[in-house]
């Protein structure tokens, strides 16, 4: 019964999370902050100094500030096919994400954040390629997959089967050429009914959280205020924050998970019609103690208040913990945020109408 909770706990959890990171878009007034994955410089050795690196990606910068105009609003829309994780045992984890603090830290930098909850800096760092952040494939992809194999596959199957995905709608893309400003929104979708066909008519109803008017399935408040095209890449813009409320359910009982990504970034290659897109990646940074919250509602979800099993998790997950929530580094404080890298493939599909809200279940004390 026990080792039938630890799966069931696994599944939930982490369902949530990649549906969210993954898909996730940018809201304005977010902190710009710089991200790339390049630059001069080796890791970071004995002395204790993680090193640093300067910002090589391209796109526009995320945040406040309005997006460019689009008069029609028209625009295409991508839907998410399939996810990546970075699962593997040669450290596969280490090319999934952005190097969101730039720094590239080992477990004896000391110009890194404080470990969270008695963890180890051995634990938190060190940093995958080129110093990329992404202590959840890191540390927690690979206690949930030991847990449950066929986690990745299974995920994959409901987006297959229709039951989840998240769509981006960039208004005013040209059809060819470079857009150095777009404004690009994020809509949650529900339930299809029925398997995506993935040729561009799958119509997903929308999901209410997301919107300003829940009866307009157009007025999404998750924007990429600056996202640009450049060549076939697509580029979120940097420093964004990502909300997104995922449904999870049991036989018994359902509840709705909402996660927010901050500091995030988002890039992906658009195919020459620009109707689908690959070698989607996407970084940012969980908040500890808001993910911690929202882990106590699968706690209760699956009735494990109170079980040490449960407990022990909610340990893990702190002494995770790599950076700052903002996406910086902080030597004087403890680390208060999970960095989060994934991959994702999307398709051209079509908004519908509104569907039904996620409900809101209660948590764990």
């Amino acid at each position: 019964m026990l080792g039938n909770h630890r799966v069931s706990l696994a599944l939930a959890l982490v369902t949530t999370v990649a549906a969210m990171a993954v898909v996730g878009c940018g809201s304005e007034g977010d902190n710009v902050r710089p991200d790339g994955t390049g630059g001069a410089g080796g890791t970071g050795g004995e002395g204790g100094s993680s090193s640093s690196m300067s910002s090589s990606s391209s796109g526009g910068a995320g945040g406040a500030g309005g997006g460019a105009v689009c008069p029609t609003h028209e625009g295409p829309v991508f839907a998410v096919k399939e996810l990546f994780f970075g699962e593997g045992n040669s450290g596969e984890w280490k090319k999934f994400g952005f190097n969101l603090d730039e720094k590239e830290s080992t477990g004896s930098s000391t110009d890194v954040c404080k470990p969270n909850a008695g963890g180890s800096p051995q634990t938190a760092y060190p940093d995958g390629d080129q110093g990329i952040d992404n202590s959840f494939g890191k540390n927690l992809l690979p206690t949930i997959l030991l847990l449950y194999p066929t986690w990745v596959t299974d995920v994959n199957t409901g987006i297959q089967n229709g039951n989840f995905t998240a769509l981006v709608k960039s208004e005013c893309m040209p059809a060819t050429g470079d857009a150095p400003v777009l404004l690009s929104k994020l809509f949650g979708g529900t339930t299809l009914g029925g398997a995506p066909k993935f040729d561009g008519t799958d119509k997903w109803p929308v999901e209410p959280g997301l919107l300003s008017d829940p009866m307009d399935p157009l007025s999404s408040t998750i924007h990429f205020e600056k996202s640009s095209v450049t060549g076939s890449t697509f580029d979120s813009g940097r420093g964004v924050t990502v909300v997104l409320s995922v449904p999870v359910r049991t036989a018994q009982k359902s509840t709705s998970i909402k996660l927010t990504l901050y500091s995030a970034h988002m890039t992906m290659k658009l195919a020459d019609d620009r109707k689908s897109a690959t070698e989607g990646m996407i970084g940012g940074v969980l908040n500890t103690e808001e993910f911690v919250a929202e882990v106590k509602k699968v706690g209760d979800l699956l009735g494990l208040c109170g079980n040490p099993l449960f407990d022990n998790l909610v340990t893990q997950v702190r002494q995770a913990s790599d950076i700052m929530s903002d996406g910086t580094q902080d030597p004087e404080k403890t680390c208060d945020g999970i960095s989060m890298g994934l991959g994702f493939e999307m398709y051209e599909a079509q908004l519908g109408d509104v569907g039904p809200a996620n409900e809101v279940g209660s948590a764990c004390p």
